[in-house]
């Protein structure tokens, strides 16, 4: 799993303009089962996504579709972990 740590790196004025295309893009690749969930910080200074397992060359690919990355308005801190528990309810996340 990849836990992705969002950190705009411009003024929010110079980041909205990219919040539609980045949502789109969050959609997108929520539908494909490639994000399992996201959403903003309540400092409204970035945001927080949970990517499934896989390649980290595969997970560049996607992040390098991103407006945020695109227009550099945004910096990704990237933390790979492996899930060892969950809650009944999440047991999917430990496959």
């Amino acid at each position: 799993m990849y836990l992705l740590n969002i950190s705009y790196i411009r003024k929010p004025a110079e980041v909205e303009a990219h919040i539609p295309s980045h949502g789109e893009w969050v959609k997108r690749h929520l539908a494909l089962g490639n994000i399992l969930f996201a959403g903003p910080k309540q400092s409204g200074l970035g945001g927080v996504i949970l990517a499934r397992s896989m390649p980290k060359a595969a997970l560049l690919a996607i992040l390098g579709e991103d407006s945020y990355l695109q227009h550099d308005v945004a910096e990704y801190q990237i933390i790979d972990f492996d899930i060892k528990a969950a809650r009944e309810d999440l047991q999917t996340l430990l496959a």
